[in-house]
């Protein structure tokens, strides 16, 4: 995996923030129906950071995102927030 400033551990920090605590003018919520896509990414985003040298925790990691894209009943702007966090991962 690279090692440079573009590391991908501050963005994902960032994101599992915003999905912990939420926003303020967040309009759309995480629907309940994917609270356990939200606990397999946070188990795999615990992983990773855990050891981010580790390239199949990194894409399991990026997995788990992929799948909370897909939950139904996201909104696009989230779905979009989602794979825009899988994109800016780099495993190689």
């Amino acid at each position: 995996m690279k090692k440079n400033l573009s590391s991908p551990v501050f963005p994902v920090l960032c994101f599992i923030a915003a999905l912990a605590f939420g926003c303020g003018g967040d309009d759309n919520p995480t629907p309940a129906s994917c609270e356990n896509g939200i606990n397999t990414y946070e188990a795999a985003l615990n992983a990773y950071i855990a050891d981010i040298t580790n390239v199949s925790k990194c894409n399991a990691l990026k997995a788990a995102l992929n799948d909370l894209a897909a939950c139904p009943g996201l909104a696009a702007g989230q779905k979009k927030e989602y794979l825009d966090e899988v994109a800016a991962i780099d495993c190689d």
